[in-house]
């Protein structure tokens, strides 16, 4: 496998916990993910948070969420 077909492995890999995380339906966590840019930010930091483990990464997903004014109590 290369290493754009891993990298692009392990966004999706990371959208799907997050997804699970709060509970939603695909369709909602598809407007929570554009809004916030998940995919993006996920591709940006691949290279540092691949190597934590995916509490730590959604743990991270969710400040940048709040960094960027979301609400995640609503998420729950």
């Amino acid at each position: 496998m290369g290493t754009t077909q891993t990298t692009v492995s392990w966004v999706f890999y990371m959208l799907t916990l997050l997804k699970k995380q709060f509970a939603i339906s695909w369709e909602e966590f598809d407007k929570l993910q554009n809004r916030y840019k998940l995919s993006a930010f996920l591709l940006k930091h691949y290279e540092l948070l691949h190597y934590y483990d995916n509490e730590y990464i959604i743990d991270d997903t969710l400040s940048y969420i709040k960094e960027q004014g979301g609400d995640i109590s609503a998420l729950y």
